[in-house]
């Protein structure tokens, strides 16, 4: 820039500055900064940056007294004047240097911010915290009614008492958090409860109503601690999406046990739902079907037509608890061994020199290390059959601590140790239903019938043994799970058909394996059965276009395309065709069903991790009609509970809060917290804190000795030569 253009431009700023005034160009500045603030990303690159850089002129001005009021000054440092008499100041991160006169404001220093290499934090909004005292935003006002609605979801999530308002160190941390709260009583927290119950009630019931394929239904029975009894009715079903949903509906007092009411509770509560034409089965307990009107309720429900099956199948008992009554025999028989065993964990539990003594007699028997014991809740069988297992494996060590240990007192006798191996056989394809089982929280219906079989198959096997104790328990047994088979084999046997994996030829085979010859009628009345059923589905048969039907067809619908009818041909011409008329009708051929197509693929191999409703989602436009066939009938609840819940024998009872809660109050609590919470899986996580693995010493800290390992937990130890058969 020349001398002459520079002359014009402090003249301009002069002028301008004596028109606006101090105070204006003060504002300005202010502006400034501001415009920095509104870039909200900055984004700076790794640059050579200058030492110095000018933006003032070398003719020096009268400097102005002037407080520094721009927001960039939190990022630079004013420096004293230089030899050469000029100001100057220096970036506070990287330091850069800048010639600084007031006259040509910040703009410089602004534009440096944007690319300062060594500049950590990017975030223009930081600008405006450093130029004001106290942030410029408003606290948001609290909504006093969210607050209700968020404290209701968390009590319903953690099973809380609804007092828990009333507690006074709850009530001290919310009152400092919010010394203006509004906190209410138990009683308001129930009117609120039902307010929530309502509302959510109005959009399950739409839910119900849109839906358009069949709802299966669980009746299952609840105690409490003041003696009342609860019945709680569940829906089932699979969405448009292919998610098994699961909705509480009721959960009321047990009506008076006789043979009506019941059943007539039941169909008040399909009423109330709109969803009366829309049962398919439900499931029940053994408990509730003694004092249940099975006949009463399949006539109701017939009446509906919304059953698919015959009256035969539309009441189901609960596989889970037959499989839990099954173990629970089996487990009465080495009653006084599993006390043994059980108080044995609890002495080499109860010190860690005990501990240690057992850890090297572990080591001295060459047993494997890592497998661990366990301990186990009394009310869940899985975790004493996981406390079994676990023992067996380190039962030399159990001996040889016995003989080393004259305070040792429970080790089972080899007699003992013997029987608990035989029991511990049968056990284990029990447990290892409860596995499959386990791994999701409601299975679909295609697990149950592979499972049953492989119990079914291996309780027949051992009726053979030579222990004579072995096989009268294993007739027993099997004499129990006789009357679960022979009355849903044929549904659970539907259900599989309908997995890839295994189709209609595992069924044959699993009916060989357990009747030999006569499985063959078995599998027939199946097939006869699962047609039978996809006639509701399946639209009326197709014909192939080149059968009579299809011709005669479109004769009538070219009949006026042509100006004239065709000329006959005389008798003995046409006698000559008459021949050829014979071939003509044996190309009258059915198209295939979609059933038929569906069955004719090849599987899909046993053992992939098939999810099974991924499947018919994604085939549901090759098979729709088998897929439609497929959503009613995998949704179907073979279990009134969850599978943890199946397996305990304290569950299903209510707590000492939930007992005292008003009925309305409680039906509300369980069911919008079903509906907003879903399954709670703090069972699960107890039952495996509580049966964790005591068998971790630090090897390093307690014993040193040769080839020792640090046990690691690596979950429940399976029976590798028992697990199931397909």
């Amino acid at each position: 820039m020349n001398a002459r253009k520079f002359d014009q431009l402090e003249s301009h700023q002069k002028g301008k500055a004596k028109k606006m005034g101090d105070q204006t160009d003060l504002n300005s500045i202010e502006q400034d900064a501001f415009y920095v603030i509104n870039d909200t990303a900055i984004e700076g690159n790794d640059v050579e940056i200058a030492t110095e850089i000018s933006v003032a002129p070398k003719k020096s001005s009268t400097k102005r007294n002037r407080r520094l009021t721009s927001a960039v000054w939190g990022y630079f440092e004013l420096l004293p004047p230089g030899k050469d008499g000029r100001q100057r100041c220096k970036c506070r991160n990287c330091g850069t240097s800048y010639l600084y006169d007031s006259k040509f404001g910040t703009g410089n220093m602004k534009r440096h911010l944007k690319t300062c290499w060594k500049r950590e934090a990017r975030d223009v909004g930081q600008l405006l915290l450093r130029q004001y005292d106290t942030t410029p935003c408003s606290t948001p006002k609290f909504d006093h009614e969210k607050f209700k609605e968020i404290l209701m979801e968390a009590i319903m999530l953690h099973d809380l008492p609804l007092q828990i308002v009333e507690w006074v160190g709850f009530r001290d941390l919310l009152l400092y958090l919010c010394p203006d709260l509004q906190l209410g009583t138990r009683n308001t927290m129930g009117d609120d409860c039902i307010t929530m119950y309502r509302r959510e009630k109005a959009k399950v019931r739409a839910i119900l109503r849109a839906t358009s394929n069949r709802i299966s239904l669980t009746y299952d029975l609840w105690s409490s601690l003041n003696t009342d009894d609860y019945i709680c009715l569940t829906a089932y079903f699979i969405d448009n999406n292919w998610n098994l949903q699961k909705k509480v509906l009721n959960f009321c007092l047990v009506p008076p046990h006789d043979e009506t009411s019941l059943a007539q509770k039941l169909q008040d509560f399909l009423v109330d739902w709109g969803i009366d034409s829309k049962v398919s089965t439900i499931t029940v307990t053994s408990a509730l079907t003694n004092s249940f009107s099975v006949e009463l309720l399949k006539s109701q429900l017939n009446s509906s037509k919304g059953s698919l099956w015959d009256s035969d199948y539309i009441c189901l008992q609960c596989c889970a608890h037959t499989i839990d009554l099954i173990a629970q025999e089996g487990l009465k028989e080495i009653a006084v061994s599993l006390h043994k065993i059980r108080e044995s964990i609890k002495y080499i539990k109860g010190s860690e020199t005990i501990e240690q003594k057992f850890f090297e007699c572990v080591t001295r028997s060459s047993l494997d290390d890592k497998i661990g014991l366990r301990q186990d809740v009394p009310t869940w069988w899985s975790s004493t059959f996981i406390m079994l297992d676990n023992a067996l494996s380190y039962r030399e060590a159990f001996m040889l601590l016995d003989i080393s240990d004259i305070n040792y007192k429970d080790c089972p006798s080899k007699s003992e140790w013997d029987n608990l191996e035989k029991i511990g056989k049968l056990l284990a394809v029990f447990y290892d239903i409860h596995c499959v089982f386990s791994n999701t929280k409601h299975p679909t219906a295609n697990l149950y019938f592979p499972a049953i079989f492989s119990a079914y198959l291996t309780l027949k096997e051992e009726m053979g043994s030579e222990d004579e104790c072995l096989r009268a328990l294993a007739a027993y047994m099997l004499s129990l799970l006789e009357k679960y088979w022979s009355s849903f084999n044929m549904i659970l046997a539907i259900a599989v058909i309908l997995d890839p994996r295994y189709k209609f030829s595992f069924v044959e085979w699993c009916y060989k394996k357990l009747y030999g010859d006569g499985g063959a009628l078995n599998s027939m009345n199946v097939k006869e059965k699962l047609y039978s059923l996809f006639s509701m589905y399946a639209s009326p048969p197709k014909l192939h276009p080149g059968t009579k039907t299809g011709i005669v067809a479109n004769n009538r619908s070219n009949k006026g395309s042509f100006s004239a009818p065709e000329r006959p041909f005389s008798r003995a011409t046409d006698d000559f065709f008459k021949e050829f008329d014979s071939l003509a009708s044996e190309d009258i051929v059915l198209q295939k069903s979609q059933l038929e197509l569906y069955l004719d693929d090849p599987r899909i191999d046993r053992k992939t991790g098939l999810d099974i409703l991924s499947y018919w989602k994604s085939n549901q436009f090759k098979y729709p009609e088998v897929a439609a066939m497929a959503r009613d009938i995998l949704g179907i609840p073979f279990s009134t509970v969850t599978v943890e819940s199946a397996f305990d024998e304290s569950d299903r009872v209510l707590d000492r809060y939930q007992s005292a809660l008003n009925s309305d109050i409680l039906e509300a609590f369980i069911c919008t917290r079903d509906w907003l919470c879903g399954d709670n899986d703090t069972t699960k996580q107890m039952l495996e804190e509580l049966t964790k693995n005591i068998f971790q010493l630090n090897v390093n800290d307690k014993v040193k000795l040769p080839g020792c390992s640090m046990p690691e937990v690596k979950g429940t130890a399976k029976w590798p030569r028992w697990g199931l058969r397909y």
